[in-house]
């Protein structure tokens, strides 16, 4: 086992006040968190610490071991903060879950002299191949709830896994899509294993361990800092890695053709293709992953502060409001993170079905909502405001009857497109609704002459 760098056990590095957080991950979870060439972190899932780190002037030092040592790590206090893994009901007995970071797929793949099998008789059981996990790994605990006959085989990383099935000793595993083509794609076994079922989707969430509020208390907000212009160049930066365009494709396939084994040909511009319609699929879904936020399906604070410096040239009326679900913390501290994320999707589906197709609605923050729409005036708005006061109001959430969800909205109206520069007016104005007893709007007309005036309601 591979340590980058080991600390004693200690209290959260956030609760104490040092200017250290110490984050722990897989050292061979590839492009998320890894050790490269030089035994140093990269991937993903590290950039975005970094960026943390910078954005809230602090240290960030990382811990990066076998998956399965990456959780023992945080749930035993040698590590602050876990960098992001899926949510399980198992897993939420030792974690308290974060931020959202993005969203993940995974796979089944089949070595190709599996190809023929049945995949759905093949997850049954009843054969005598085996499936590789990572130990620890959420692939473990799905297959067993959810395909329980079929045996697996336990590595300690990906890396491991990989070497076993790249020497044939075995024949199936399962991984995330990306993780997978990193292997697959910077190896010479590119051709042998295939992805032949989507198992899942789910989102990653950075984690501490379990009863540490103060800790996400500190974590959430200051995870936000991370500007949406970082956020996008890391992702740029990891979108067209060897794992997405593998260069060794073309000499693979003419040599293939100067060989002139005709039916190899057949078999390899089959796999080629299907190979390629995978690449392509995953570059759509890192493209969506950069502008829509993963749980509520909305529209991103990156996407929608771009489609605001559109609307700003347009000329005319312009208008953003900000919407905050009143008391949230208090909905997460009583029914769990789970039942906070239903009473967000609540809440969005709420709004979006108030809008006429033109508005751009986005989630920018844990709780948080925006719209932006062109050529409607104060009184528009003024109605549209009341009637999401109204609409969220009448929610009725399962499991949280005993707990109301109200908002608190501010929307500010523009006469000249041009003068909105960013979303500090409609933000201001929900927080006088804040002040003002929750559970209500204040829309604010903002003449080209800076004359204002406001109207009120509950």
């Amino acid at each position: 086992m591979v340590v980058l760098i080991l600390f004693p056990a200690s209290t959260l590095a956030v609760e104490r006040g040092t200017d250290t957080i110490v984050i722990s991950n897989s050292k061979a979870w590839k492009p998320y968190s890894y050790l490269d060439e030089n035994n140093q972190p990269a991937g993903i899932l590290i950039d975005f610490w970094r960026a943390y780190g910078e954005a809230n002037d602090v240290e960030i030092q990382f811990k990066l071991v076998d998956w399965q040592s990456s959780l023992d790590l945080v749930r035993d206090d040698q590590a602050d903060v876990h960098a992001g893994l899926l949510w399980s009901k198992t897993r939420a007995n030792y974690f308290d879950y974060g931020s959202e970071i993005f969203e993940i797929d995974t796979q089944l793949y089949f070595h190709s002299s599996l190809q023929s099998f049945n995949v759905n008789s093949f997850l049954m059981g009843g054969h005598n191949y085996k499936v590789g996990v990572v130990s620890g790994s959420y692939e473990v605990e799905f297959l067993e709830t959810n395909y329980p006959n079929v045996e697996l085989t336990l590595f300690d990383n990906n890396s491991k896994l990989l070497q076993a099935a790249f020497s044939h000793q075995i024949r199936a595993f399962v991984a995330d899509l990306q993780v997978a083509n990193y292997y697959l794609y910077t190896s010479s076994n590119t051709s042998e294993f295939i992805g032949v079922k989507h198992l899942y989707s789910g989102a990653l969430y950075f984690a501490v361990a379990k009863n540490k509020a103060a800790t996400l208390d500190v974590l959430i907000p200051n995870f936000s800092k991370i500007s949406v212009d970082e956020r996008q160049r890391i992702l740029s930066r990891w979108m067209h890695i060897e794992t997405v365009y593998p260069e060794h494709l073309i000499p693979i396939i003419g040599i293939m053709i100067i060989l002139g084994v005709f039916v190899y040909i057949l078999l390899l511009r089959y796999t080629v293709n299907t190979r390629t319609n995978e690449l392509a699929n995953a570059n759509r879904e890192l493209k969506v992953l950069s502008e829509t936020d993963a749980l509520t399906g909305l529209s991103n604070r990156r996407y929608f502060l771009e489609k605001l410096e559109k609307y700003r040239h347009t000329g005319g009326y312009l208008a953003i409001i900000v919407i905050d679900i009143d008391d949230f913390k208090k909905i997460n501290d009583t029914f769990g993170h789970v039942q906070g994320d239903k009473v967000i999707k609540s809440v969005a589906n709420s709004i979006r079905s108030l809008l006429k197709s033109d508005c751009v609605i986005a989630r920018i923050g844990g709780e948080e909502f925006a719209l932006v729409y062109v050529y409607q005036g104060f009184e528009y708005s003024y109605q549209l405001s009341q009637n999401i006061c109204r609409s969220i109001r009448e929610l009725d959430v399962k499991d949280i009857c005993s707990q109301p969800v109200t908002v608190s909205v501010g929307c500010a109206v523009y006469e000249d497109a041009s003068e909105c520069e960013t979303l500090y007016e409609a933000d201001r104005l929900m927080y006088v609704a804040k002040k003002q007893g929750k559970n209500r709007a204040v829309v604010e007309l903002i003449s080209s002459q800076a004359k204002r005036m406001s109207t009120i309601d509950k």
